[in-house]
């Protein structure tokens, strides 16, 4: 019994630790749009391996964290700045690059589908 105790506390542990590594990074998942005839005309933002990973037609990357909404994008020397509403969720994304500023504005109810795969990958990986 104290076996099966301690092994409930374990897996406990461990879920708590990959949420809380995942969780601030939940913000900004999903998919944005820019204006038309933007160089990029969408991105989406999904975790891999507990990174922020930026997914578009040039290909996909990782993201460094620099600050409080604020990534560093080394492939194409760019920095990424997430702009919030007034309730906190994230709204539009800035990434500024070779002189420009490219401006996208989060498509409504991707989070939920991004937070269903994240569900499903992490079932997946504990039961096998």
């Amino acid at each position: 019994m104290r076996k099966l105790c301690f092994l409930t506390l374990v897996l406990m542990g461990a879920f708590m630790s990959v949420n809380a590594q995942t969780g601030p990074l939940n913000d900004y998942l999903g998919k944005y749009i820019f204006a038309e005839g933007s160089p990029v005309a969408e991105v989406s933002l999904t975790i891999e391996d507990s990174s922020l990973v930026i997914n578009s037609a040039m290909g996909s990357t990782s993201l460094e964290k620099k600050g409080v909404d604020s990534f560093y994008l080394a492939t194409y020397d760019a920095l990424v700045i997430f702009k919030r509403k007034e309730g906190k969720a994230v709204e539009t994304i800035s990434i500024f690059v070779q002189g420009m500023e490219l401006i996208g504005k989060k498509e409504a109810g991707a989070v939920a589908l991004k937070e269903d795969e994240f569900y499903a990958t992490f079932w997946t990986k504990l039961n096998h």
